[in-house]
């Protein structure tokens, strides 16, 4: 079989501690690289009746007899870890002895899963190690009392170890590539691709409709994705109650899952909003966009906790792509991509200031209309179609084939971006 790429198509294997159709990351660059012609398989986890194998647009899943849950204890999520480690270890050391992978592409959490790779690695497969969340900072949030330190400690020693192990990591933002430098990755090991929203799955018919009027019933803030503590929902909840006084058509609808759902279920209630306020179920990946589209305004309200600060959200792509207006904490993760005149800036944590911003957007049609338009020109050379020419150009070195003119100019014309200030 030959690719479009004009030369043997590529065998490569994800691994993820995840539910393949619900994790949009994993799912495009698979898509992405299959598109290309390259041969793709993922190993994952298995969700409720999902069949063990099944061929998802080209992409052969193969998903070991594990769950996940959330929420839990951090001993339990790592006994998770290590049995998925075992697991996927021994699946695509099987599968490689059969296909022969030219790469094994590892995405955490935890980092250690790259470890899965080492006998296709000794077989000559390159390994790549995508770095969706930097474990030591993700640590310190999550584990609190006497064991942060060494929780911290010890995140830090297996991302320093799996990240040497990897032939080359991969990363979603430019603050997180600013801490793995910190930490002795090479910069030439190091690549940023962004999760930018695939045009299939957000095609730009999606897109806004004229800003809402008071003869359009509801306005809606959206919020999508986990619903964790440190995604400060919470400081959402309180927001919209502050601000329903002034802006009596604002709705929130949260999709989602995460341990803080019962909760902000309870705090609905105690804010008397809890009819302003709808929950959804998580979906798969092709779903997301008829959540955007059914919304007027996207909310960020992340915490600034070391972690958050850090993390550049795939809703705020998919957004400005599909023309919704964001509000967002003012975190550095959110300035790195776009200017302040092109997102609702708010003080991290502060539902006061959440709700200057919900009233400001309700009331004002323009305001919207200049931060989509704003936002649309910040994410322009971020887009899909760039980021999966990266992807592939990368994995294309990596094996030894030539690089292409196109995919030379994409390459300079990402990597001279630097944070905005």
């Amino acid at each position: 079989m030959k690719g479009d790429i004009g030369m043997t198509p590529l065998r490569i294997v994800h691994i993820s501690y995840d539910w393949y159709r619900f994790d949009p990351l994993v799912r495009r660059l698979a898509e992405a690289a299959r598109a290309r012609g390259h041969l793709v398989d993922v190993i994952c986890l298995r969700h409720g009746a999902e069949p063990p194998y099944e061929e998802c647009n080209g992409v052969s899943v193969y998903r070991v007899p594990l769950d996940r849950g959330f929420g839990q204890p951090l001993p339990v999520t790592v006994l998770g870890w290590l049995r998925f480690l075992l697991l996927a270890a021994w699946m695509v050391t099987r599968l490689h002895f059969r296909k022969r992978y030219d790469v094994v592409q590892v995405h955490n959490m935890p980092d250690f899963l790259v470890f899965a790779a080492l006998v296709p690695r000794l077989f000559g497969a390159r390994v790549i190690l995508e770095v969706q969340d930097a474990s030591p900072e993700l640590m310190a949030v999550k584990v609190r009392g006497r064991l942060r330190r060494l929780a911290k400690t010890l995140a830090i020693l297996q991302e320093r170890l799996s990240t040497l192990f990897a032939d080359h990591v991969i990363t979603v933002g430019w603050p997180f590539e600013e801490v793995l430098l910190r930490r002795g990755v090479p910069r030439h090991k190091l690549s940023v691709i962004l999760n930018s929203p695939d045009p299939r799955y957000f095609p730009p018919s999606r897109r806004a409709r004229f800003p809402a009027t008071e003869e359009d019933g509801d306005f809606i803030l959206m919020y999508h994705g986990t619903m964790a503590e440190r995604h400060g929902l919470d400081i959402a909840l309180r927001a919209l109650a502050l601000a329903l006084p002034a802006a009596p058509r604002l709705r929130l609808d949260l999709l989602g899952r995460g341990e803080q759902i019962p909760f902000l279920r309870s705090l609905a209630e105690e804010l008397g909003i809890s009819d302003r306020v709808t929950f959804r179920e998580t979906c798969t990946v092709d779903k997301v966009a008829d959540f955007i589209a059914h919304g007027d305004v996207g909310i960020i309200p992340y915490r600034c906790d070391g972690f958050m600060d850090l993390l550049l959200p795939t809703k705020a792509y998919e957004f400005a792509w599909l023309h919704r207006p964001i509000i967002a904490a003012d975190t550095k993760a959110i300035r790195s991509m776009f200017r302040p005149e092109s997102v609702m800036l708010c003080e991290p944590e502060n539902p006061l200031s959440f709700a200057a911003a919900f009233v400001t957007l309700y009331h004002h049609p323009e305001k919207r209309a200049q931060l989509i338009e704003n936002a649309a020109q910040d994410f322009e050379p971020f887009r899909w179609e760039s980021m999966s020419e990266r992807y592939n150009e990368l994995l294309e070195r990596l094996c030894g084939h030539p690089r292409s003119t196109a995919a030379v100019a994409i390459s300079q014309q990402i990597g001279s971006h630097r944070p905005r200030s």
